[in-house]
């Protein structure tokens, strides 16, 4: 044992737990914790009673459109809108400055203490397998310090009404892409999107993960279906509903009904507050936010992400969990001390469940050696003075040191 410690971290405040622990590492697997770990080790860290977490995983980003926010003196607030800055963009740049800007977008995020992404990447008619293509080079070039999922997304395309769009979905599965996405509320057949949806996952073993009811509108009821077909499918545990704005639109007795089947699926949730409220929350009520509380006394497993960066549907987007805890927090009046642990939580292990991209996540034996060290005591410390992330460690290795990038 003594000779095997690479890493030994001192002192760590773990949530919810109040004596200091040590953690020691050998490779990229914590091989033990608890108090005072008297053993030497190739290098040792002291975290001086820091709030030590998991790294945060954003389960919800286009990093293959990072950073095309448009003109900054035209600040896009529709969803038509910003889809013209993004085409725009898009059209701007080839296959190299789609790699630039999503590695540039990775290493800030990376800084603020997120070690691993499930990123949807285009793959549309417009430019075809290009972005995908693009991506999975990214995702070989940042393995060392960043794990990527892909997401195929067919974004605004109508998969039923387009063959072409149905063959680039199945093309990019072909490329090894983990997770398929869609957009099912564009389409005028729902159901026969979210069949062909299931189809393509079906066939190649992927997990699913849609872009569900991005709307205010209380007629858009694509969520209850989703559960069903999910259900339908022996897909449970596998799907993941993204926004899901329109259920905080429901009338109650609906939204029950409807959380409690998303429940029996086993379905994830993914609440993107930057996004949903600069896209959605223009005219106050109701709010652009999914119903976080009601989904999580439901059982549910509810995850936050950041979604956009810099881009045309946020260019205010700019990657950081911590800021989106903090943010959801407001938004979705989450109060009381107790409550910030589930928000670590939320963007750390509950996104581990809902992605599967970190296999044994978490500060254990035989866990992920994936951490954050906070510069605070206390999970609502951190989040609500947003905590200096002072070191960064992934993959066993530090790769972020007092907001010094290490890699």
């Amino acid at each position: 044992m003594t000779e095997d410690i690479d890493l030994l971290i001192k002192n760590a405040r773990l949530i919810d737990k109040e004596n200091t622990v040590d953690i020691a590492i050998k490779g990229e697997t914590i091989i033990l914790v608890g108090e005072e770990i008297n053993l030497p080790a190739k290098k040792e860290l002291d975290a001086a009673g820091r709030l030590t977490i998991p790294g945060f995983i954003d389960a919800h980003m286009h990093l293959d459109h990072a950073c095309l926010g448009g003109d900054a003196k035209w600040i896009p607030r529709t969803h038509e809108e910003s889809e013209k800055v993004i085409r725009s963009g898009r059209k701007a740049i080839d296959a190299e400055g789609v790699k630039e800007t999503a590695k540039n977008a990775a290493k800030m995020v990376l800084k603020n203490g997120t070690t691993a992404v499930r990123t949807h990447v285009n793959v549309d008619r417009l430019f075809g397998l290009r972005e995908l293509k693009a991506m999975l080079e990214v995702k070989r070039e940042c393995a060392g310090w960043m794990d990527m999922q892909l997401v195929a997304f067919p974004s605004r395309e109508a998969l039923t009404q387009s063959g072409e769009s149905e063959r680039l979905l199945r093309q990019a599965m072909e490329l090894g892409v983990e997770v398929v996405g869609g957009l099912p509320n564009v389409d005028p057949d729902p159901e026969g999107y979210l069949d062909i949806i299931f189809d393509v996952a079906k066939k190649y073993g992927a997990k699913i993960d849609l872009h569900v009811d991005e709307t205010n509108n209380p007629q858009s009821r694509v969520l209850e279906l989703f559960a069903e077909k999910t259900m339908e499918n022996g897909y449970e545990g596998k799907v993941v509903a993204s926004h899901c704005s329109a259920l905080s639109a429901y009338d109650e007795e609906y939204a029950r009904r409807v959380i409690a089947k998303v429940r029996e699926a086993e379905m994830s949730i993914i609440a993107n507050p930057f996004t949903n409220i600069y896209i959605l929350d223009r005219n106050g009520k109701p709010n652009g936010i999914t119903r976080v509380k009601e989904l999580l006394d439901a059982g549910v497993n509810v995850v936050y992400a950041t979604d956009n960066f810099n881009d045309g549907y946020n260019p205010l987007g700019n990657g950081d969990m911590l800021l989106a805890a903090l943010f959801l927090a407001y938004q979705k009046k989450l109060d009381g001390k107790r409550v910030f642990s589930t928000l670590l939580k939320m963007g750390t292990t509950a996104a581990a469940r809902a992605t599967g991209i970190i296999e044994n996540h978490g500060i254990k034996e035989g866990g992920k050696a994936d951490l954050v060290i906070l510069d605070a005591e206390a999970a609502w410390e951190a989040v609500v003075f947003q905590a200096k992330r002072v070191h960064v460690i992934k993959n066993g290795k530090i790769v972020v040191s007092n907001g010094n990038l290490i890699i």
